[in-house]
């Protein structure tokens, strides 16, 4: 994880941005906000859009591209094999936060991705406090988030 996520949960904790986002930390109480228990489900809801119906099933990495549906049809044309997602945060709608993560790649250049419910992903090519910050200021315009985070802002722990 990078340095900014984590000097945020060292000050914030586990929360919610104007709630709606959830931002997820290891180790929180809350069954929605704990970062392993979440990434896990969210691995679960990915795997399945990765490789349909019949080739979800088990525990494999995402960059295992030899369980991707043919035609990658819902795999992002920015994710390659061997790359992963952590993810760190979600929506009341159903939808996730993400870090990319690419292989020999330090946590702080780890892209936020955002994956809609449905098959639709936004990439920010920033970090985490720089996409929240973007996010909140309106300096990322997100199809999906930009309305419901409109301000005025809070946070929630």
């Amino acid at each position: 994880m990078d340095s900014d996520y984590k000097a945020f949960i060292n000050t914030y904790g586990a929360g919610m941005v104007d709630d709606h986002i959830s931002v997820c930390a290891p180790g929180a109480a809350e069954d929605w906000a704990e970062l392993i228990r979440h990434n896990t489900y969210a691995h679960e809801c990915v795997r399945l859009d990765f490789a349909g119906p019949e080739g979800y099933v088990g525990d494999w990495q995402l960059g295992d591209a030899s369980r991707w549906a043919p035609g990658r049809e819902d795999v992002p044309a920015w994710f390659e094999p061997g790359d992963d997602l952590i993810s760190w945060g979600h929506t009341g709608n159903g939808d996730f936060l993400f870090w990319h993560v690419q292989p020999g790649a330090a946590p702080e250049v780890w892209p936020v991705v955002f994956k809609e419910r449905g098959p639709f992903w936004e990439r920010y090519r920033t970090g985490f406090c720089t996409a929240m910050a973007g996010l909140l200021t309106g300096e990322i315009q997100s199809e999906y988030l930009s309305d419901p985070l409109g301000g005025p802002h809070s946070y929630n722990s």
